[in-house]
């Protein structure tokens, strides 16, 4: 099975946070069983997505370019990196900041 990216959608304040962000989602709500979302995540210069809740699901970011922190449920913050994967699972918070030149591009998971 090849996905293309199906829908595209622009944020801005996604989750209370600032600025925008875009949303290419590839794989929609019960295409496969245990996976919600699979889409490719570019967060504008200086926006970040607010911090918040996880209450039925988890979720990972895996970074393809840009430089950001992220904030874990203990609401530590932590840079991250290309090649970097922060993950949150069910019951947990999160947040992340794009602290870069460059747009902050990476994938996002929700299983």
């Amino acid at each position: 099975m090849i996905l293309k990216p199906s829908e595209t959608t622009h944020f801005d304040n996604l989750h209370g946070g600032t600025g925008s962000v875009i949303i290419e989602k590839t794989l929609q709500p019960g295409t496969v069983d245990g996976l919600d979302l699979f889409a490719k995540v570019t967060v504008e210069i200086g926006a970040n997505i607010g911090y918040h809740e996880h209450i039925d699901d988890s979720e990972g970011y895996y970074i393809l370019s840009g430089e950001a922190e992220f904030m874990d449920s203990d609401q530590s913050v932590r840079k991250a990196w290309p090649g970097d994967l922060c993950l949150i699972v069910k019951g947990e918070s999160h947040g992340i900041v794009n602290i870069g030149k460059e747009p902050l591009i990476f994938l996002a998971v929700v299983f």
